[in-house]
């Protein structure tokens, strides 16, 4: 019997049976009241004595007979009343429990089909493919921090230890009011307004023992259009506990490739608290991807929480790390540890594949052998995969393209990232422009958590004038050798930076290996040499007719100049929260930065996100700068656009490639996301599995030069919106996301600068 819950009385020390029902439960040596119990059957209690010997227990669980509940005619179910009563006990415990610590084994693995794991378990049709195992220490304080510290790791062989790091280790928790499974917020049952989200129905009653009546709860979502649960919730109708959730996913959560889920999940109540203990998550994933490729994944997810303490005194530099931690022990097997912690038993076919998958790592010809995929297209994207991971700075320092460099070839790497210093450094030579680049970092951190450090960076390297985050070098490689459609505006630039840099708040995910704080303060003092870049190849693949565009002179000449950002819940690389803004200003002085440039320039991001209904959000985005002085070239702002019909969110769909430059901008961006109009309505295989999501959108930007004319000597083709009729650039838009699958489509009609309405298709990556 699979998922019985086994707890010591009295503590939160405890376990839950595997699959095959086996278990494992540690203790010191003493005597014990040890209680098994499963939904729908009568518990147990053993009373143990534990000596220097291993002790066989086996436990034998009957049925319990149902009890309809007796017909009272009320305003309200009685399931309504006990969850009513449920939800105001769990707001009280809110306001009472200020912190607690538990300690967390998570397992976590991964079954597919023979043919895409490529060998088999000799068992049907089903082999495991990956499996991840933790344990660790994990901390809560109010409001809202959490921290978990992996102290013990393991993972099969195909899996790198970095994988067993951000996606687990953590404790769900359905007594929360929001679990999040797969990118999808969940409002739970015990939700502070569940009772305006669900019905609840009860069902019946049971006894399991003389002292416990458990009441049956049914819930369903009274809304298609929130993210919610369907399923059961079991109560003690005498102690008023939650002993078990049994849900899946409504219809408006959209999981993907049409996957099922399963949420279990135990708790239990300690020191008047009451917390999880064990979680067991099923999902069924069958992917077929445009009919080409055909798999099936099984995903499991196990974890025991146990031994909480609450209401601690806990230093809130805990909570200023990532969410997630892993000790620097963790990675060395300690056998000892994971002997005498044990808790949930490996069974006979996850020991098997933990075998099976380093055997076929180690010699792929073997019996085990991988399948085509993997052997021959599989090695070389793994390959390459590495070139973005630690110790490497990132593939595009290893090969890039563009007009002004063409082919680039060199590498970087990160020879120190520890508690004190990281560094790297990147070399190369680009062919076409036949020049040598090169860069030496180096960041000192001066506190234990990282908050505060100061950094030196030397550099002779080929600059961007624009945002690089719209299209970065690897997009740019693609389109400039497919279409010869390069987005960037280039300069060399060769001096150093030097930077001071504090951070607040917790650590979070940005991009691959990159973690930011939510509140960030820079002040830098920039030194660099500023040369204009000429076209040097015209080389493309597909767009071998086509006129290349040019690219922009600058003013050469040393800048030197100051250079302060301030970050509040804003990363260029990921939206952090629902609001969130950047502001920056730089100031470069002739006469007391003996710089060759006398200028100032400010400006400022703003972002912002609200719901209008539940599956319901509203974008906006403005950004504006404004620059005093005589401003070099390589500061100017542009409108950033789409290229060869790719375009990022926020961009001007509608608008010519670098269209509009200006010294002085603002734009404001505006998109409503309507989600599907009907959930789950369309949800076709291979064309809309997620569900297809309805967006508007619109933009309005303008540019302005202080002396047109002045700008037009170096660069005759550089316009600003002012210098047109309507003085300012509109567009609108409809858009489907995730339309197959991984796509948005957009359509633009640009409503400015034409006599009639001009539009234009463009695609990109679905928006979240």
């Amino acid at each position: 019997m699979s998922f019985v819950n086994i707890y010591v009385s009295g503590t939160t020390l405890g376990t839950t049976t595997d699959a095959d029902g086996n278990y494992i439960l540690k203790l010191p040596y003493g005597e014990y009241e040890v209680n098994f119990s499963i939904i729908g059957y009568k518990s147990q209690k053993k009373k143990l004595l534990l000596t220097n010997k291993e002790l066989l227990v086996n436990v034998y669980l009957s049925p319990v007979s149902y009890e309809l509940p007796e017909v009272v005619v009320t305003g309200e179910d009685p399931g309504t009343l006990i969850m009513r009563r449920m939800i105001e006990k769990k707001i009280n415990q809110t306001k009472n429990l200020f912190s607690y610590s538990y300690n967390l084994y998570t397992k976590f693995y991964v079954s597919t089909d023979t043919v895409t794991a490529g060998r088999s378990s000799q068992d049907g049709d089903t082999t495991i493919f990956s499996i991840f195992e933790s344990y660790s220490i994990g901390y809560y304080k109010q409001p809202n921090k959490y921290f978990n510290k992996i102290i013990q790791r393991r993972q099969s062989a195909n899996v790198p230890p970095q994988a067993n790091f951000v996606t687990f280790g953590t404790n769900i928790n359905a007594f929360d009011d929001y679990v999040t499974v797969i990118s999808e917020e969940i409002a739970t049952p015990f939700h502070p307004d569940a009772i305006n989200f669900y019905d609840f129905k009860l069902e019946n009653w049971f006894s399991p023992d003389n002292n416990t009546n458990i009441a049956v709860i049914k819930i369903t979502p009274k809304s298609t259009f929130r993210k919610l649960f369907n399923g059961y919730v079991f109560i003690d109708g005498v102690k008023l506990i939650p002993l078990e959730v049994s849900l899946t996913p409504s219809i408006a959560v959209k999981l993907p490739f049409n996957a099922t889920l399963t949420y279990r999940q135990y708790f239990t109540e300690s020191d008047g608290f009451i917390v999880p203990t064990n979680l067991q998550i099923k999902s069924n994933i069958p992917i077929d991807i445009y009919w080409i490729f055909d798999a099936r994944l099984d995903i499991q997810i196990n974890t025991v929480a146990y031994d909480y303490k609450f209401n601690l005194q806990l230093d809130d530099n805990l909570f200023e790390q990532r969410r997630v931690e892993a000790d620097k022990s963790a990675d060395t097997f300690d056998e000892k540890f994971w002997d005498e912690n044990s808790v949930l038993p490996l069974s006979e076919k996850e020991v098997k594949a933990y075998d099976d998958i380093k055997a076929a790592r180690e010699n792929p010809d073997s019996i085990f052998q991988a399948s085509f995929v993997d052997r021959y297209i599989g090695v070389v994207t793994r390959e390459i995969a590495k070139l973005d991971r630690s110790p490497f700075t990132g593939f595009d320092d290893f090969f890039r393209f563009n007009r002004v460099e063409g082919a680039f070839l060199g590498g970087g790497y990160i020879y120190a990232d520890n508690d004190k210093f990281k560094s790297y450094v990147k070399v190369g030579y680009s062919f076409a422009d036949k020049k040598p680049k090169g860069e030496l970092f180096n960041e000192y951190f001066l506190d234990e958590y990282k908050k505060y450090s100061v950094s030196l960076n030397l550099f002779s390297r080929l600059n961007r004038r624009d945002d690089p985050n719209f299209f970065g070098a690897r997009s740019i490689t693609m389109l400039s050798l497919l279409f010869k459609n390069d987005y960037g505006d280039y300069y060399y630039s060769s001096g150093y930076n030097l930077e001071f840099k504090a951070g607040f708040g917790q650590l979070r995910f940005i991009h691959r290996e990159i973690f930011e704080r939510p509140y960030t303060i820079k002040l830098a003092f920039r030194d660099e040499t500023n040369l204009s870049a000429d076209v040097n190849t015209e080389f493309s693949f597909l767009g071998r007719r086509q006129l290349i565009r040019d690219n922009h002179k600058i003013f050469n000449g040393r800048l030197r100049s100051l250079y302060t950002e301030w970050n509040y819940d804003y990363s260029p690389l990921r939206r952090m929260s629902d609001f969130g803004f950047q502001l920056s200003y730089e100031y470069s002085s002739n006469k007391i930065l003996k710089s060759d440039f006398e200028f100032k320039q400010v400006k400022s991001i703003i972002n912002f996100r609200t719901t209008t209904l539940p599956l319901w959000t509203l974008d906006m985005r403005l950004a504006a700068g404004k620059s005093f002085g005589k401003l070099p070239p390589q500061r100017y702002f542009s409108v950033e656009s789409s290229a060869s019909s790719f375009a990022q969110k926020g961009a001007f769909r509608g608008v010519k490639l670098k269209e509009f430059y200006g010294e002085d901008y603002a734009t404001f961006f505006v998109e409503h996301n309507f989600g599907e109009v009907i959930p789950g309505l369309i949800r076709i295989p291979n064309v809309a599995s997620f569900g297809v999501e309805l967006i508007i959108n619109g933009n309005i930007g303008f540019t302005k030069f202080n002396n047109p004319a002045e700008v037009k000597v170096l660069n005759p083709l550089l316009t600003s919106t002012e210098e047109t009729k309507e003085k300012y650039y509109y567009e609108a838009g409809v858009a489907l996301n995730r339309l197959l699958l991984f796509f948005r489509f957009d359509l633009s009609a640009r409503i400015s600068q034409l006599s009639t309405p001009q539009y234009r298709f463009t695609f990109s990556i679905a928006t979240n």
